[in-house]
């Protein structure tokens, strides 16, 4: 069993994979503590780890997890089974290739757009000979919300509403509601859009904390993978230990 954390800008996730399949997945807060004890106590079946972390964490969860497991330490030097080739590999985030992993591993062989719709918006491009060639990042939709906030004086700090499609803001909140998420929503088809123009049988793939919203926006154009981050580092680990 495989033991699979990623630590994100606003949750933690863990997973345990038997194999390729995820039996048990774990959200937190990410001020929450994690018992990793607890969870090899409940699975002491897992032999294996690794972990994503895209902010400063606590070093007890690589202690427990390299005393307890065999813990792959996840950097730029680990194995891959894609090529990356992004003009400055040591800024990537840890989570834009794990996604990519998790991607390749399902849809080998076809040109990729990996959405992740979380903090930030991410967009990552690969070849069909699956090579990460780059891609975009941008502000999430609550950041959106915040900025507009924090940067007036009158405009009022809202928060995300799934259910909202109108384009036309009949009242500031409308205005800002349409500005932030039609605005991101248009965002993200402006670079679907490029991709397929580019891509005839290309495939985007879509994960993060508003995938839901991406789903119902964009109906039968992407396809929906909300455990990419987790099963992209499950294969990373198993791909590790296959060579």
């Amino acid at each position: 069993m495989n033991l699979i954390i990623d630590l994100g800008n606003t949750q933690t996730k863990v997973g345990v994979f038997f194999g390729k399949k995820l039996i048990k997945k774990l959200s937190f807060d990410k001020n929450s503590p994690i018992d990793i004890k607890k969870i090899l106590a409940e699975f002491p079946e897992i032999k294996n780890s690794i972990v994503s972390s895209v902010i400063n964490h606590n070093k007890d969860i690589i202690n427990t997890l390299q005393n307890k497991t065999h813990s792959l330490s996840f950097d730029l030097n680990t194995n891959l089974f894609f090529k990356i080739l992004y003009k400055t590999p040591e800024t990537l985030g840890k989570d834009r290739i794990a996604a990519v992993a998790g991607a390749v591993a399902l849809y080998p062989q076809k040109p990729l757009l990996v959405i992740d719709a979380g903090t930030c918006i991410k967009y990552n491009f690969i070849t069909a000979n699956a090579e990460f060639i780059g891609g975009a990042i941008s502000p999430g939709i609550d950041m959106r919300y915040k900025a507009l906030s924090f940067f007036t004086d009158r405009l009022p700090h809202l928060q995300f509403e799934q259910d909202f499609n109108e384009v036309v803001g009949t009242s500031t909140k409308g205005s800002i509601v349409s500005g932030v998420q039609q605005g991101a929503l248009y965002e993200i088809e402006g670079y679907i859009k490029h991709f397929k123009e580019r891509n005839k049988n290309g495939i985007i793939v879509a994960t993060g904390g508003n995938l839901s919203f991406l789903v119902d926006a964009l109906k039968n154009s992407i396809f929906a993978a909300p455990d990419l981050i987790l099963s992209g580092l499950n294969e990373i680990l198993l791909y590790h230990h296959k060579n």
